[in-house]
């Protein structure tokens, strides 16, 4: 957490659920493609699908509450022909 959440239990509630309203709409609208609470009580993760820009603009709606580690995905075919290629190019300059 970046700030601290409110002590009064109703406008924790409020936040809470307004939260949780945000994440079901971007989940119907196929944004958010994965949503899950890590077993800690404090920390979860979503996958999302989008543009960098798109990802920043969700995450700071929910600050300054929320802390986030976000952690672009590569695919893994695109991943593992950089990887060849680089590995590849750099035994040929030896």
């Amino acid at each position: 957490m970046l700030a601290p959440w409110p002590t009064d239990r109703r406008e924790i509630t409020e936040n809470t659920e307004a939260m949780f309203e945000a994440i079901e709409r971007y989940m119907d609208a196929g944004i958010v493609t994965e949503n899950g609470f890590f077993i800690d009580g404090d920390s979860g993760c979503f996958i999302f699908e989008g543009a960098s820009e798109d990802i920043f603009k969700m995450t700071s709606m929910f600050g300054p509450y929320i802390h986030y580690d976000v952690k672009e995905i590569i695919p893994y075919e695109t991943g593992k022909d950089t990887i060849l290629e680089s590995v590849r190019s750099q035994a040929l300059a030896r």
